[in-house]
Order: C-alpha cells, then structure tokens, then sequence
C-alpha cells in the first residue's frame, strides 16, 4: 500500500520535486501515461550508468542515490541531504570539477529560501506558485549539474 501510494502520486500538496506540479497541471486522461513514463525514467538509467561506472562502484551508488532524490515523487530534505552528504567522498572530483562556485551558493540559495518560500505561499498565501516551483526547479538543476559535471 505504502509504495503504490508513492507510484501513483494521489497526493498533490507542495513538496520538495517537482512531479506535484506536473501531475496538477496534467489532464486526467493522460496522467496513467505520464505515470509509467516518470516511473520508468529511474529505471531506464540503471543500466547504461551500472555500464559506464562498472569500475566505481562507490561513485554509481552515490549517482544513483542523487537520481532517485531528484526523480522522486514525494522528497524530502533527506533525500538530498544523503547525497550531499556522499558527495565529501569524491573529494579528488570535486577539486577538478568547473563551476563549484555556483553549484554550492545555488545549494545555499536553494536551502535559505526553502523554508521562507514555504512559509509565504502554503501559510500566509501570499506568494506565488510560480516562484515556490521555480526554486525547487534550481534545485533539481543543481543536483542535475553537480551529478553531469562529476560523470564527465
């Protein structure tokens, strides 16, 4: 009961991903479609990275908990906070990886305004959806970028 509540996104309340968005904005028609194919999105990445890194076993598992925490239907802090904190293993990579500077103040960013952001539209109703979204949008990017300029 608990995992097909998490496939099948019942719950539309704001979260950390953006898949609550989605499926709000979706027609009914086409939601069962879009449920297989972001269900399925996770799962189509398994084999070509388990191919790519079959030599770094560590760093595949660190990639893959990066995915699920951005591809998730319900995340939470956690998820990201496992990743990120993962991330101090590949201390050789991150020395070498461009772009540090903006990846770590779009995490801080992204962290400092989470809390303030939730509080202005869910409580005080005062913001617009469209800026709660896009800051979880950036967040998404971030870990999509951090995760693209370590596999390169």
């Amino acid at each position: 009961r608990t995992y097909g509540f998490i496939l099948t996104v019942k719950d539309l309340s704001p979260n950390i991903g953006v898949l609550w968005y989605f499926f709000a904005e979706v027609f009914d028609f086409f939601r069962s479609f879009f449920l297989i194919v972001f269900n399925m999105n996770i799962i189509f990445m398994v084999l070509p990275l388990a191919i790519r890194l079959k030599h770094r076993p560590c760093f595949l598992a660190f990639v893959y908990t990066a995915i699920v925490a951005m591809l998730k239907s319900y995340p939470s802090a956690g998820d990201s906070a496992l990743y990120l904190g993962l991330l101090g293993l590949f201390a050789n990579e991150l020395a070498e990886m461009q772009f540090t500077f903006f990846l770590f103040f779009g995490y801080i960013g992204v962290s400092l305004l989470s809390p303030v952001m939730h509080n202005l539209w869910i409580w005080r109703v005062s913001l617009s959806l469209y800026l709660y979204l896009y800051l979880y949008l950036s967040l998404s990017l971030s870990t999509h970028t951090c995760c693209v300029l370590l596999l390169t």
